[in-house]
């Protein structure tokens, strides 16, 4: 027996994070087209029971953490450890039922992403200079745009708690 259309829809994320959005300034601005564009109904099915104090915690320690990137030296892997915090942060307000699982999903994809570009280009620093400059260009591009999307986050986050 199938599921009804309205469980359907509690089922499945209401948004999922697509590594995409991170790669291109097209891409970004239809994420957060799609993100500022919920309805208020799959707005608060996402954001679910998030805390605007706990959300804020986690804005403030993440966002400072990607606008580090911009001023970074390439292959800085402090920043790794700073992004893992994050991370952590991300998974404790989870657990804690302050933030929603949805959410925490997508932001714990997007860390994973920029992390995962991150550790490639730094384990490649054996190789040629320019080519960890090139590739660090590409991780501080991730991280400018999750900074945005971080934005677009809050701002939903804050409309509907």
């Amino acid at each position: 027996m199938g599921l009804s259309s309205r469980q359907w829809s509690r089922e499945r994320p209401i948004l999922e994070f697509n590594p995409n959005v991170l790669t291109s300034e097209e891409y970004l601005v239809g994420e957060i087209e799609r993100i500022l564009g919920l309805n208020k109904r799959d707005a608060e099915f996402f954001i679910g029971k998030t805390s605007g104090t706990a959300y804020r915690r986690v804005h403030e320690i993440v966002a400072s953490v990607l606008d580090r990137f911009s001023s970074s030296i390439p292959g800085d892997p402090s920043l790794l450890t700073e992004l893992a915090r994050g991370l952590i942060l991300v998974r404790y307000q989870a657990s804690r039922g302050q933030v929603s699982e949805s959410l925490a999903n997508y932001l714990d994809n997007m860390l994973r992403t920029i992390i995962d570009k991150a550790k490639s280009t730094i384990e490649k620093a054996r190789s040629s200079r320019e080519e960890v400059m090139k590739r660090w260009e590409d991780v501080k591009r991730l991280a400018r745009n999750a900074r945005s999307i971080l934005d677009a986050l809050a701002v939903l986050v804050y409309q509907y708690t």
